[in-house]
């Protein structure tokens, strides 16, 4: 008893570091969606019209494009000099930006300039995001290496997903509760503001972790690489295209059903905002809940076949919406179909962590992790709000968007049957 409470003490103490920056990239994202009517409306010239929106969507997948860069970046100065340092300094960056923003001065106080700031200040954060989540499932994993790591990882996408439910509640108490002259003068400042100050926590916490053993050891027998990105991209092509399209349907598919289309059908379907978020906070939730459920079953069943059973669950589903057995015609129906995807989809969003690490030895494992997500958040979740809301604009018609789900998931199933072959002939750093 009196070993187990200091060790339970230091797993929250553990999980909580590792996890609490991925909990404020996603909440902050979320915030960003779901508000980008207000921010359209206060750093966009009012000349522009409706325009104002697509930039505010531009500024998001501008962002997103700089994810990649800064995981290849940031994820080999990991691979070299240690998980703690990069790991600690990405949350600091991507709490800078957050806060800048909840302080900014709008276009109607100093014009262009508000606007130049805004789009900065993504940039900047987009950048170091790109180092967050990679991180804390290198760090995870290898800090339970001798355990099962798949469910250990599992725990970060759980938090990611708790994160955005409690930016959905948090956005339908705010339009509730604050008139609109409130709303966009100082109402918006709130969640950005209270982002910032829960990274700079998680930034204190960081501070005080230790180093993960694997990488202390190949330090110690100084068998780092010089320079991890140039030995990633040499030796690991196969493993990168692999991860990255494993990686690929959970942004994917998160994206739109959780964030996207809630946020366009407000104009689609006439939803309210407050119903809007609803669906959002009910489809995360459920996800969550499901995440640690399928992350669970990793302990019996091999966690590919876990991941194959709930693509072709999302296979039949798109393939019945694009048929018209199943229509997005109204709140009652859409929360439906949005807890049934993210019920099939916690069953890849469980293991897919577990997967990624496994396919990268401990000299590449951060930079590695970080190109595949980053890769495929940037498809996934950068370019996804420019070309859904171009769907409904054009065509008034969200056939077209499950058609691009049901295409990308077959591919990804496809991708499963190539990743099994690959690492059954691999001789994985950790375990498949």
């Amino acid at each position: 008893m009196n070993n187990t409470l200091p060790q339970t003490l230091n797993n929250f103490k553990l999980f909580l570091a590792t996890s609490i920056g991925n909990i404020f990239e996603m909440f902050d994202f979320f915030v960003f969606v779901f508000l980008s009517q207000v921010l359209a409306t206060l750093f966009f010239p009012p000349a522009i019209g409706n325009l104002s929106l697509v930039f505010t969507y531009l500024t998001i997948t501008v962002s997103y494009f700089l994810r990649p860069i800064g995981g290849v970046i940031l994820g080999s100065l990991g691979d070299k000099y240690g998980r703690k340092s990069v790991f600690t300094l990405s949350i600091l960056c991507t709490a800078i930006p957050s806060l800048v923003i909840g302080i900014l001065p709008t276009f109607a106080q100093i014009g262009y300039l508000a606007t130049f700031l805004l789009v900065l200040s993504r940039i900047f954060q987009g950048f170091s995001s790109g180092a967050e989540l990679p991180g804390a499932i290198t760090f995870i994993a290898e800090k339970y290496s001798q355990k099962n790591y798949y469910y250990y990882c599992a725990w970060i996408p759980f938090g990611a997903n708790l994160s955005i439910a409690g930016g959905s509640l948090l956005i339908r108490v705010m339009t509730n509760s604050m008139n609109h002259d409130f709303l966009y003068s100082y109402g918006w400042r709130i969640p950005f503001l209270f982002g910032g100050l829960l990274a700079v926590i998680g930034f204190y916490i960081r501070r005080h972790i230790a180093e993960t053993e694997q990488f202390q050891s190949l330090k110690q027998q100084k068998k780092l690489q010089k320079i991890p990105v140039f030995s990633l991209f040499a030796r690991h092509k196969a493993a990168i295209a692999l991860g990255t399209f494993l990686a690929l349907i959970v942004s994917l598919i998160t994206s739109i059903f959780h964030l996207f289309l809630p946020n366009l059908f407000i104009k689609y379907l006439n939803l309210s905002i407050q119903d809007s978020s609803g669906v959002s906070a009910t489809g995360a939730i459920v996800l969550a809940i499901f995440i640690l459920f399928f992350a669970t079953l990793t302990h019996k069943f091999n966690p590919i076949r876990i991941a194959q059973l709930s693509i072709i669950g999302l296979i039949i589903t798109f393939s019945l919406m694009v048929n018209k057995y199943i229509q997005l015609n109204n709140l009652h129906n859409f929360y439906i179909i949005v807890v049934s995807v993210s019920i099939l989809i916690a069953g890849v969003n469980g293991v897919y962590a577990g997967l990624l690490v496994d396919l990268f030895p401990t000299d590449v494992r951060y930079s590695g992790v970080a190109v595949c997500f980053t890769v495929a958040a940037t498809i996934g979740g950068g370019l996804t709000p420019l070309w859904t809301s171009a769907i409904l604009t054009l065509t008034n018609n969200y056939i077209y968007i499950v058609w691009v789900c049901l295409i990308i998931s077959i591919i990804c199933l496809i991708n499963l049957y190539y990743l099994k072959k690959y690492l059954s002939n691999k001789n994985c750093q950790l375990k498949i």
